[in-house]
């Protein structure tokens, strides 16, 4: 129970204190609060159920079904599917709405009853914890979900910076292998073959940085393309992942 509490503590420091406090009164309000009811009622419930099964068994036998003709060509058959398949979408759609209509009318005459104390009977005394705990959790809800968005985007941000750099590098990268390759313009104007061998081995270890270099922007491209954020929108980034730079590391040989 203690690592428990102690996780929960963590995950507290990590929320402001309004938001933090609504957490801790969800967690520690009696969570068994659960609305007994008797088995006339659940029948009730059953069966009421079985009726909306069966009204929406109707709806759907009841719609309109014409076997295709054999003179029917594909582009025919095509468009007749597409027609059923919109009728029964509208169907569903308007089974689903007055449905749903009707059970919203069911609960909100216990439930505004519960509330006001319109009336006192054993089953509205019972409800009014439970509407309670749903609107708590509710705003529990929306408050934590602001807080969750908001940590979304500071990592996002943090990312996008991180890319930044990483670019950054890779342009000083390039820069040092520019300055590097504008000295072999000079070499033909060197006769010593000692200062000649310090050079050859100067460009093998260029055209090893350069090859390191390549991979890393690549595997940076693929790293910002795979991570969601939105590079396109963002033009350094854009320029990193579509630069359509020669990566060739044999050019220059």
């Amino acid at each position: 129970m203690a690592p428990g509490n102690g996780l929960a503590a963590g995950s507290h420091s990590q929320l402001d204190p309004y938001e933090a406090a609504l957490l801790e009164l969800a967690q520690t309000s009696n969570t068994r609060e659960v609305l007994s009811l008797s088995r006339k009622e659940l029948e009730a419930l059953e069966l009421y159920d079985r009726i909306q099964e069966q009204e929406l068994e109707t709806a759907l036998l009841s719609q309109d079904y014409s076997e295709p003709r054999p003179d029917d060509d594909d582009d025919d058959l095509e468009a007749q599917l597409e027609a059923a398949e919109r009728e029964l979408l509208e169907a569903r759609s308007t089974y689903s709405v007055r449905r749903k209509a009707i059970e919203t009318i069911l609960m909100t005459d216990p439930s505004i009853q519960s509330v006001h104390s319109i009336s006192d009977s054993p089953a509205e005394r019972a409800l009014l914890p439970l509407i309670n705990r749903r609107d708590l959790l509710s705003l529990i809800y929306v408050n934590l979900s602001r807080a969750h968005a908001s940590c979304t985007q500071s990592l996002s941000n943090t990312k996008v910076d991180s890319m930044h750099g990483t670019a950054k590098t890779q342009e000083l990268v390039q820069t040092l292998l520019g300055l590097t390759s504008a000295e072999k313009s000079r070499r033909e104007a060197i006769t010593d073959p000692a200062l000649i061998s310090q050079l050859e081995a100067q460009e093998k270890e260029t055209k090893a940085e350069r090859a390191s270099w390549v991979t890393m922007k690549r595997v940076v491209s693929a790293i910002i393309v795979a991570s969601g954020i939105d590079w396109a929108a963002d033009e350094g980034l854009h320029d990193l992942v579509v630069d359509d730079e020669d990566d060739d590391v044999s050019d220059g040989t």
